[in-house]
């Protein structure tokens, strides 16, 4: 019986070992490896964006031929090369097109769930002539053999020179030299050894490490950059380099349209990991969630209102589906300046009571709950005063909630503790970190501005936090890609959102009926939250939102100035957030056209099924 079993073990490693190597050589012999020159004239087709029916085109992406530009290996200097080596494939000059070792660490990395992959430069190369990115063992067979294939037809330097003039470094830079250009205006020739180590450091994800879009993580990578090649003896002087200065990202107004683009591209990149370059490969059709009606209202509405406004107003508007989290609209404003607004972290003053009463309701407190709501007054040491044309006395938490009153708002987050209101707003959806650093500022546990302080929130996040409100406590994920397909229809990316209850229904159902109701021209009722940041104790405003929602769609509204300012409307007028807000709130609300042929607030939480976890 051992025999036996020894034999058939004999056998079993022999076909382990043989069976690979038979199929490794018949694929080698049957793929054909791409040709270079192919590869980069490929890279040129437009990238169409569509609303979310998946027929009316919302904006086309044409790629900037002008940003690629071709050089010979011998005009790359030595330390850009070692550059790009030290953070994508440090064995290129020994391997054989792929490297068993970081292959290995690839697949232990997907095991355990952690990042990192193990494509040699070759693999990434091969990677982008196929335009294959599917997750598959049969993909990642190929790539393999073809990489091995293309170390075995070329010339290693001619491959470093191909990658290099084809890899994508953001900013619509496809090569190193039109990124050169981009980041720092200077051919590839005369970069230094810290600038070539920031452009090798932005190939991984070029749109997010940016230095213009997350310069904490651009400096982390950067260092990670020239730690490598100092470890592979490329770099003598590394004390001495200090992080280079680069070019604006983008100088040119912001608009709706371009800001969507630049959330859809950043999107794509992080979750379905396509990067612009493939997808200009492949002319790509890519399916929004934006929804034509409730864009085309923003975008006439805030250039209505914004029309004739001081030159220091800001504005941002996001309008969300609360059962998929879906961006329906988006607008960053920018007013000529080339920001994103939506994405800018502000006060959100005291648009976050509506947290302190969650948190409350967590730790059961009543609507009824008595509180203290006189103004002006000291609470824990420090200052709170109501809007002047707020009156809560006596006040319920009820009541405090309909009428913006900062004074018994802080004193119920004094209550509950200002670390389970930071934890209510991160339960609902505000982020615990933004590029880095932590959201509501770097000790939440003990500080939450309520009313007045410096307590920030970004537009963008707002709308999420009380789309789960709306969806009945259910937190969903913001995106704004439905799916990704080819030119012959076939779905190359399809969104998975998550789902989760973070609130029970009831305490949803309870702080959307103790909110503000007001009708909308469809016949449905909407709760809404105006809020504001004051300035000065007479009545002013320094930054005014509106916040509001049915069960089919949450829209926030922001209005301010880049710093702390006194805002005034073309009239000379103080703004509230009854004012130019809620013009464009209304507006975006009333031209949304979704499913709304049932009741427009979350019904009894009895009645509402538990969510799936995802879908």
């Amino acid at each position: 019986m051992w025999g036996w079993i020894r034999r058939t073990l004999y056998v079993l490693v022999f076909l382990s070992i043989a069976a690979p190597l038979v199929a490794f050589r018949y694929s080698y012999g049957l793929w054909q490896v791409p040709d270079p020159a192919q590869i980069a004239a490929g890279q040129n087709q437009t990238i169409t964006l569509y609303y979310s029916d998946g027929r009316t085109e919302l904006a086309r992406i044409s790629p900037k031929s002008g940003n690629r530009s071709s050089i010979r290996f011998q005009d790359i200097p030595g330390h850009v090369q070692h550059a790009v080596l030290a953070a994508e494939d440090n064995t290129f000059w020994e391997n054989s097109g792929f490297d068993l070792t970081g292959i290995a660490r690839a697949a232990w990395n997907n095991l355990t769930g952690d990042s990192g992959g193990g494509s040699t430069i070759t693999q990434q190369y091969v990677k982008k002539a196929t335009g294959n990115e599917e997750l598959s063992f049969g993909r990642k067979w190929r790539e393999l053999v073809l990489a091995k294939k293309m170390a075995d037809t070329y010339d290693k330097k001619d491959l470093l020179t191909a990658y290099l003039n084809t890899v994508y470094f953001g900013r619509g830079a496809n090569g190193i030299q039109a990124a050169a250009q981009a980041y720092f205006g200077k051919d590839v020739q005369r970069l230094d050894v810290s600038e070539a180590a920031l452009l090798a450091g932005v190939i991984q994800r070029p749109t997010y490490w940016d230095p213009d879009v997350d310069r904490e993580n651009a400096e982390r990578r950067w260092n990670f950059v020239l730690d490598q090649m100092a470890g592979q003896g490329w770099l003598s002087d590394r004390a001495s380099l200090k992080f280079p200065a680069t070019l604006p990202r983008d100088a040119s107004p912001s608009t709706a349209r371009l800001q969507i683009e630049n959330q859809v591209l950043a999107e794509l990149e992080d979750l379905a990991h396509l990067h612009r370059d493939e997808l200009h490969q492949r002319g790509y059709r890519v399916i929004t969630t934006i929804d034509r009606d409730a864009q085309t209202s923003v975008e006439q509405t805030v250039s209505t209102v914004m029309a004739g406004q001081p030159d220091y107003l800001r504005a941002a508007v996001v309008s969300l589906d609360p059962d998929s989290g879906g961006v329906l609209a988006y607008h960053g404003g920018g007013n000529g300046v080339g920001l994103d607004y939506a994405q800018s972290p502000q006060e959100a003053g005291t648009t976050f009571g509506t947290f302190v009463a969650v948190a409350a309701l967590r730790q059961g407190y009543r609507l009824d709950h008595p509180l203290n709501g006189s103004s002006p007054r000291m609470i824990d040491g420090i200052p709170f005063q109501n809007p002047a044309d707020v009156r809560c006395s006596p006040c319920t938490l009820r009541t405090s909630l309909q009428l913006q009153a900062s004074t018994a708002s802080a004193a119920l987050a004094s209550q509950v503790g200002v670390g389970a209101v930071a934890d209510a707003a991160y339960q609902l959806g505000i982020p615990r970190e933004l590029r880095g650093k932590p959201s509501l500022g770097k000790d939440p546990d003990t500080r939450i501005a309520v009313g007045s302080g410096s307590t920030t929130v970004r537009t963008f996040d707002m709308a999420s936090a009380y789309a789960t409100l709306a969806a009945g406590g259910v937190r969903t994920s913001p995106h704004f890609v439905s799916r990704v397909e080819d030119i012959a229809g076939n779905v190359r990316y399809n969104a998975t959102v998550s789902l989760s209850q973070v609130i029970s229904p009831k305490i949803a159902y309870s702080v959307t009926t103790a909110l503000t109701s007001v009708d909308l021209a469809s016949g449905l009722t909407a709760a809404i939250r105006p809020g504001t940041r004051p300035y000065g104790d007479d009545g002013g405003t320094a930054k005014a939102w509106m916040v509001g929602y049915t069960k089919d769609i949450v829209t926030a509204v922001w209005l301010g100035a880049d710093k702390i300012l006194r805002i005034k409307n073309k009239e000379g007028k103080d703004i509230t957030a009854l004012g130019e807000p809620a013009t464009i709130w209304r507006a975006v609300m009333d031209a949304y056209r979704g499913d709304q042929t049932t009741a427009s607030q979350p019904p009894n939480p009895a009645a509402r099924p538990s969510p799936p976890t995802t879908r």
